[in-house]
């Protein structure tokens, strides 16, 4: 895959539901609400992901923590139900090998657009919040090697959701790293 599509920092490379529809590149005010809702999406999935002891309750009592702690717990489960009842009702597009960065992505898949197509990507990067990423791209390749891949490269997509999925991509990263130290297979 080109470099200049997705840079030089880190990418995932994971199996995630996705989806595309094709139209014409999305208005300004589609862009602004695509950004909020992207937005509002990231920044839930971070506190999803970051399991710390806030700043505030250093000094707390034990039994205080102990107790935010099993109400987290609570409330996790009770996401996880929502999600699992929400993906039943709606269902999930089918899951796709994906690499992406926060200036592009390439999967693999016999569906794949046309090279120069606009539309919208969906993007399901947590399956504890069964909402889609939307991301407006433009495909700018499609099937090489005899594999049939799209390479999109999104458009438009504000500097705060652009810094929130590079810190996405920054812990999925992370997570692997230490899921690696912590393996019982890892040769020495």
């Amino acid at each position: 895959m080109p470099e200049s599509l997705l840079g030089d920092g880190l990418t995932i490379e994971a199996t995630m539901p996705l989806a595309w529809t094709p139209g014409p590149p999305v208005d300004d005010l589609t862009l602004a609400r695509l950004n909020a809702d992207n937005h509002q999406l990231l920044v839930a999935d971070s506190t999803l992901d970051e399991v710390r002891v806030h700043e505030a309750l250093k000094d707390e009592s034990p039994a205080l923590v102990h107790e935010l702690q099993r109400l987290d717990y609570k409330l996790n489960i009770l996401l996880r139900l929502t999600a699992d009842l929400a993906m039943r009702q709606n269902g999930l597009p089918p899951p796709r090998l994906v690499r992406f960065s926060s200036r592009g992505l390439e999967w693999v898949g016999d569906d794949a657009p046309a090279p120069g197509s606009a539309g919208v990507l969906m993007l399901y990067v947590n399956p504890s919040l069964p909402q889609p990423l939307r991301l407006p791209a433009i495909v700018s390749d499609a099937s090489h090697n005899q594999v049939c891949a799209a390479r999109l490269q999104f458009t438009g997509l504000s500097e705060s959701v652009v810094e929130l999925i590079e810190k996405m991509i920054f812990r999925h990263h992370r997570r692997l790293v230490a899921g690696a130290r912590l393996s019982p297979n890892r040769q020495t």
